[in-house]
Formats: structure tokens, C-alpha cells, sequence
């Protein structure tokens, strides 16, 4: 199971990324990024949090654990799904490929 969740998670995080560059699928793309990130942070931060292995998610070797330790484990995991948060609320934007197609569905149905 391991050897085919691993590939596809980053399938779909290229894919997902490529959308959100090109700006068509924003929404849905930036959901499927934020449960991803979710993912992430819970399985691998937790266990630094607690200082011991929790269920299937491991503990890390590491210097020190605790809240402190996750912070700076965790600056970019943290950063990553607000910037995402933003995206879901705000949308592509003018100058994306949606918004292009959106023109130019609503020129169609006005110039018929």
C-alpha cells in the first residue's frame, strides 16, 4: 500500500501545483493541497510534539522535542497552507486561465 500511495500523493501535488500556476481549477486543486498538508503536518509533527511515537506516525531523531521543536520543524508546513487558505478564498485571479475562459464564455453567449 505504501508503494502506491507515496507516488500518487506527489502526482497529484505536481498536478495540483501545474493548476494552481496556470490558474485553472484553483479551488479544487488548493482543497486537495490543504488536506494533503494536513496530512503531512499531523503525521510528522505530532510525534515531535509529544516527544513519542503515535499510532503509525514515528518519531524523528532529534535534539529536543515539544512545542518549541515543532515551530522549527514546521515554519514552511505551516506557511504553505495559509498561503493556500489565501488562494482558496481569493481565487486565480484576472490574469488567469479561468478567467480568460470565463470571458470568453460570457462574449459567446452576449455576441449570440
Amino acid at each position: 500500500m505504501r508503494l502506491l500511495v507515496g507516488p500518487l500523493v506527489g502526482v497529484l501535488e505536481i498536478v495540483c501545483w501545474a493548476l494552481i500556476v496556470v490558474g485553472l481549477g484553483t479551488r479544487l486543486a488548493t482543497l486537495a493541497l490543504i488536506v494533503i498538508m494536513v496530512v503531512a503536518i499531523v503525521s510528522t509533527k505530532i510525534p515531535v510534539l509529544l516527544g513519542h511515537d503515535l499510532w503509525i506516525f514515528h518519531r524523528p531523531q532529534l535534539r529536543r522535542y515539544g512545542f518549541c521543536s515543532v515551530l522549527h520543524e514546521a515554519h514552511l508546513d505551516f506557511a504553505m497552507p495559509l498561503g493556500l487558505l489565501y488562494l482558496l478564498m481569493a481565487g486565480a485571479g484576472a490574469w488567469s486561465l479561468e478567467a480568460r475562459l470565463s470571458r470568453a464564455m460570457l462574449r459567446s453567449r452576449v455576441g449570440s
